[in-house]
């Protein structure tokens, strides 16, 4: 009887743990643009086509998630532009969202710019 009981919450646990780590992907990939000085208007693009934007800065633009390398140039009156660059995502086997209960993990990005100010 014991044995029994044990064997079904194992296997509730189990199946509760493989329902959690089925989570859809998010249709966006959110991607947080901080410049310094703030007020900066980004540009992203991948494959060298435009596919969002982050104005004015700090701002959040949202993409669609993909394999690809994201280029982020920013523009602000009186400064240099300044590009940055969101490496691709590595492909391989990921546990981190299994563990953790979901996939959002991975569409959350940070990138930091710095501008330089023009000479007069």
């Amino acid at each position: 009887m014991c044995h029994a009981r044990w064997s079904l919450t194992a296997l509730a646990t189990l199946c509760a743990a493989l329902l959690a780590s089925c989570a859809s992907a998010p249709d966006r990939a959110e991607i947080f643009i901080s410049t310094i000085p703030p007020g900066a208007s980004c540009t992203l693009t991948r494959l060298g086509q435009p596919i969002g934007t982050a104005e004015p800065t700090p701002a959040i633009a949202l993409v669609e998630p993909s394999d690809s390398e994201i280029t982020i140039l920013c523009r602000r009156q009186g400064y240099a532009d300044a590009t940055a660059t969101l490496a691709a995502p590595k492909a391989g086997l990921n546990l981190r969202p299994l563990l953790l209960g979901g996939a959002r993990d991975n569409n959350q990005h940070r990138v930091d710019i710095a501008l330089t100010a023009k000479r007069p």
